[in-house]
């Protein structure tokens, strides 16, 4: 048998297994999409029903700039130094400041509506006692019939010895007050308990100006310092909704309660980031922590496009 010949042999049968094998290995030469969530930005700007964004990625001056479609820019706002725990309102003290151009907590906001390139993280802000004051608008009222979604990103500061010894309100969000007693508008905050909770009037009892109202989904899972919580709440009108941390929206909420007759305020108050009461002679529930991200939208987001964001937050990579 010559040479040439067991080589040919040898080429024929090569190619006999790899027939085999392109048909029976199921192999796929089509590439796999893979999809990359790290464009925050966008996704929040394209969602239908944004009235309000606001990144908190300013690096400088007090505007806080309103990335949603109807501009509602906020001042940066420095408040009076609290050097005492409230124990009558529960409030904890603080020093009254914020700090611009910190360092990315969103992992997923990458990539700004001025088109920087993907690994060009997006700063926040470190709030302590300062906040954010975005004039009334009868958009973030919100208006009748109400419905809405509230979002943000936070990662809280305050420590274990406050959490325990002084035990706070601490106002993510809050556009509230309380008139004749009676609790009005909205809030996103962390308890007394040190669990987050979500609030609304529907004034079917008077409260105390402090206490949040009789409305209020709260998450059962102690904030941990220092780890990263995206909130959101929803209102359809019936219900109101907390969702934290929200990976798979196919099971229950952290917290939801039948909350009908939503009363919004009655008269013009500032929508307020990182603060609940700092329109009084002593700002009251001063947050402590990290905030990035905060939308603000006249629809209630649905489980699908809740979980999206999360995942769009995330950064994460999916194929």
């Amino acid at each position: 048998m010559s040479a040439l010949f067991v080589l040919l042999l040898l080429i024929g049968m090569a190619a006999i297994v790899w027939s085999a094998c392109f048909v029976g290995c199921g192999f796929d030469p089509t590439p796999k999409q893979v999809t990359v969530f790290d464009n925050y930005q966008s996704a929040v700007r394209d969602t239908p029903g944004l009235v309000a964004y606001w990144p908190l990625n300013d690096t400088a001056g007090t505007v806080a700039t309103d990335l949603g479609p109807n501009h509602f820019n906020g001042t940066y706002t420095t408040a009076p130094d609290v050097t005492k725990y409230d124990n009558a309102n529960f409030s904890d003290a603080a020093p009254g400041t914020f700090t611009l151009n910190q360092p990315n907590i969103v992992a997923g906001d990458v990539l700004s509506a001025t088109g920087n390139p993907p690994g060009d993280a997006n700063p926040c802000v470190f709030f302590n006692g300062g906040f954010v004051s975005v004039p009334w608008q009868a958009a973030l009222g919100p208006p009748l019939p109400p419905q809405f979604t509230l979002e943000a990103w936070v990662v809280p500061n305050w420590t274990s010895f406050d959490a325990t010894n002084s035990r706070s309100f601490r106002a993510v969000v809050g556009c509230a007050a309380a008139v004749g007693g009676v609790f009005t508008g909205f809030t996103l905050y962390a308890n007394r308990d040190n669990l987050w909770e979500a609030a609304i009037g529907i004034g079917s009892q008077d409260v105390p100006a402090t206490a949040g109202s009789n409305a209020t989904p709260g998450s059962n899972q102690t904030i941990v310092q220092g780890s990263l919580y995206f909130l959101v709440v929803t209102y359809d009108g019936t219900t109101l909704t907390l969702w934290v941390n929200p990976a798979d929206t196919t099971q229950p909420p952290d917290g939801s309660v039948g909350a009908s007759g939503f009363m919004p305020l009655p008269s013009p108050v500032p929508f307020f980031i990182g603060t609940g009461r700092p329109d009084l002679s002593t700002p009251l529930f001063p947050f402590n922590g990290y905030i990035q991200d905060v939308a603000f939208y006249n629809v209630v987001l649905d489980n699908q496009q809740i979980a999206t964001r999360y995942m769009n937050g995330l950064g994460m990579t999916m194929s």
